[in-house]
Order: structure tokens, then C-alpha cells, then sequence
């Protein structure tokens, strides 16, 4: 199983690298003239967004164990996958905006240091969604489970999305801060809404395939393992977490 998780977590990093590649090839072609790189680059991150968004650290099992644990319907499965995805994104166009016009002289020099001060921030505010999500999952372990009315609105989404989401992504800042090195701001902007559409359909299918599972007959036939494998997932983020953290 681990050597299975290894592979994949490789072929990731692999694609990600290769669209990396994509990516700067384009904005030297687009510096050369090359007017059609614009849309081009904004297609290029949304399919990096959809597969940025396959790696750790993204909520796709704190959003899939919150669905099997709660259950829900597709539409609030949809809302939180793309609410996360979107505050994700955001927060990272937010951070770089700032760090760039208050820091643009020296930015490209310190780029690396910042991104590695990034990767341990996100690191705490994993550790503190994975300790979120275990007391929320120990909290309603022992209550009835009730399917969500569909009047009503589940505001535990939005708590789950906000806090998963309000980690900046490396991936959206790297892509950001690099078109506006280059002084195309409206590119970037516009980069970092495409991939959190990417980033969104990935997740959005964590999170319908949870709400499936949790309306048919093998959530009832493997609820404990179920709640186990919620357990699990809990476990990986804190432990990925911890991880980068170190």
C-alpha cells in the first residue's frame, strides 16, 4: 500500500513538474510576441489546477470523511469543494500580491526562502484542520446521524472550507509571482482563478463520490470501516502536516 502511495505521490510530482515546464516555455514564448500564450497559459492552469490538487494537502479526505461521517446532498458536496478550492487559491493571490508590491526589489532574490516559509505556515494551519476535523468527527460519533435538510444550510461547510482553504497554495503563488516578475498582473490573476477551477472539479469528485457512498447500502454494510478509514485520513493530514513542519 505504501509503495502503491509512493508511485502515485511520484507520478504527481512528475505531471506537476512537466506542466511547470509547459508553463515557462509559454510565458517565454508569450515575452517573444506570441499573443495566443495569454489564453493558453490560463487553459495550461486549470489542468494544473486539476492536478495539483491530486497531491497531499488539499482536503480532498477531510471533505470526503466530513460527507461520509455527516452525509449531505451533491449540491453541498460542490459548494464545499469549490469554496475550498477558491479560499485556497485566493489566499495564496492575496499573500504574493502583497509580498510583490511591498517586496518586489528583493522578492526574486528571497523567492525561495519565502516559498519555504510558506510550506512551514501551511504546515501549521494543516495540523490545525486535522485537530479541527478529529474533534468535530469525535464530537458527532456517538449522535444520530441526520441527513441535512435541503432548506436549510450545513455551516460546518463553510468552517471546513475556511479552514482547509485559508492555507495558501505553493502552486498558485509560484505561477502568480512569476507572471508578475514579468509585469502581467492581469495574467496572473486571472491564472490563479483558472487553476482553482481545476483545483475544485478534483475535489468536487472526493466529495460527491463520499455523498454516494453515504446513500447506499455499503455505507451501512462498512460503517465501521467507514469511520475508520475517517480516522485514517484524519491521521495522514496531521501526519503530513507534521511532516513538512520538520
Amino acid at each position: 500500500m505504501s509503495e502503491l502511495h509512493h508511485w502515485f505521490l511520484s507520478l504527481i510530482i512528475s505531471w506537476q513538474q512537466e506542466i511547470n515546464l509547459v508553463i515557462s516555455n509559454a510565458f517565454d514564448e508569450l515575452e517573444a510576441g506570441e499573443g495566443g500564450m495569454f489564453l493558453y497559459i490560463i487553459l495550461v492552469a486549470f489542468i494544473y489546477g486539476l492536478v495539483h490538487a491530486l497531491g497531499p494537502g488539499h482536503g480532498k479526505m477531510v471533505i470526503a470523511s466530513y460527507f461520509l461521517a455527516r452525509g449531505s446532498h451533491i449540491k453541498d458536496a460542490l459548494n464545499a469543494a469549490f469554496l475550498t478550492a477558491a479560499i485556497h487559491a485566493f489566499s495564496a493571490l492575496f499573500i504574493t500580491m502583497i509580498l510583490f508590491f511591498f517586496f518586489q526589489n528583493s522578492i526574486t532574490h528571497y523567492f525561495q526562502t519565502i516559498n519555504q516559509n510558506m510550506y512551514k505556515l501551511s504546515a501549521i494551519f494543516i495540523i490545525f484542520v486535522a485537530l479541527f476535523l478529529l474533534f468535530e468527527t469525535l464530537k458527532h460519533k456517538n449522535e444520530t446521524e441526520t441527513f441535512p435538510s435541503k432548506k436549510g444550510y450545513d455551516t460546518n461547510i463553510l468552517k471546513i472550507a475556511f479552514s482547509i482553504g485559508i492555507v495558501p497554495c505553493p502552486g498558485v503563488m509560484s505561477i502568480v509571482l512569476f507572471a508578475m516578475i514579468l509585469g502581467y498582473y492581469t495574467l496572473g490573476i486571472l491564472s490563479a482563478i483558472s487553476m482553482s477551477l481545476g483545483m475544485g472539479i478534483t475535489m468536487s469528485l472526493a466529495a460527491i463520490i463520499a455523498t454516494k457512498v453515504k446513500k447506499t447500502s455499503l455505507h451501512s454494510r462498512y460503517r465501521k470501516s467507514l469511520h475508520v478509514l475517517s480516522f485514517i485520513g484524519i491521521f495522514l493530514l496531521l501526519s503530513l502536516g507534521v511532516f513538512i513542519l520538520l
